[in-house]
């Protein structure tokens, strides 16, 4: 039932990809931040610090104002690793999205606005990085550009739902899914995997088609996204990324792609090679379907 997932402060659905008419959510608070700078939006233009080699400096996303018992949001280091097989372009920044005792990363132009996404009804965790200035309700709201994740998609049913209309295998056991099926627009494109158990997807969307599970998508340029499950009953994770073509979107989103790859569960579970070639058959994918 798509009321397993939690439930929000104000009226409106929960999106992990649309997350959908009906479905009513408590959200654990509003990220609004002051202001973004001028021309630059949270971070400014300046120079970033250097870090050693294999890792990146951190680009600290604001956290969201939690209700009273949770835990803090968790503090992000100065510099986090960079996984073999992953290239930042000199564009784009690490973001680290920090939740009560837990943070994730993801790449995205290091000039765009961060915005935090946390359910308190469910644990769900995700974040927006997009231009402009930050939104009070990023996973309502519609972005032209954007990299989103979905680091925690929240509830047994919401995993399914996240990965069954681009991974049959969510639902093999006998699953229910509750998503809308794929655009017949898109393109699908399993990675190779070799381990069991572990489905990887990469989907490409073409401008102006708004695909219901991917919020990345809809705007005038074409979307990548990854979407990962582990079966049985996941978890399920995903990624999409939207950079106009004046902002390199090729190196870009196979950077974003590929680190949240390289970091989610599901790779996490891959042997070294494994990995390395599902990294590259992405890259490859990007890079074609972006061309």
């Amino acid at each position: 039932m798509r009321g397993t997932r939690g439930m929000r402060g104000r009226a409106g659905s929960r999106r992990t990809g649309s997350r959908r008419a009906g479905s009513r959510r408590v959200r654990a608070g509003v990220l609004v931040a002051a202001a973004a700078l001028a021309g630059g939006g949270q971070f400014g233009s300046g120079a970033w610090p250097a870090a050693a080699a294999g890792t990146a400096p951190v680009r600290v996303c604001p956290a969201e104002t939690l209700p009273p018992g949770l835990p803090s949001p968790a503090a992000a280091p100065a510099s986090a690793p960079v996984p073999d097989g992953v290239v930042l372009p000199p564009s784009a920044a690490l973001f680290a999205a920090r939740y009560p005792g837990d943070v994730q990363y993801l790449v995205a132009p290091g000039d765009w606005t961060c915005d935090v996404v946390f359910f308190a009804g469910d644990g769900g965790e995700q974040a927006f990085v997009h231009p402009g200035p930050p939104v009070a309700d990023p996973a309502g709201a519609r972005f032209a550009s954007v990299v989103q994740a979905v680091f925690v998609s929240g509830g047994a049913q919401t995993n399914i739902d996240l990965a069954c209309p681009f991974i049959p295998q969510a639902t093999a056991s006998g699953g229910i899914c509750n998503s809308p099926p794929h655009q017949g627009a898109d393109r699908l494109h399993p990675l190779p995997v070799r381990t069991p158990g572990v489905f990887l997807t990469a989907v490409g969307v073409p401008a102006g088609t708004r695909e219901p599970d991917l919020p990345a998508t809809g705007g005038p340029d074409r979307t990548v996204a990854l979407v990962t499950f582990q079966t049985p009953g996941g978890p399920g994770q995903e990624i999409g990324c939207t950079v106009p073509a004046s902002a390199s979107p090729v190196p870009t989103c196979q950077a974003a792609l590929g680190h949240f790859l390289a970091t989610s569960a599901a790779g996490r579970q891959l042997p070294p090679a494994d990995l390395a070639a599902a990294l590259a058959d992405l890259d490859a994918f990007v890079a074609a379907y972006l061309a």
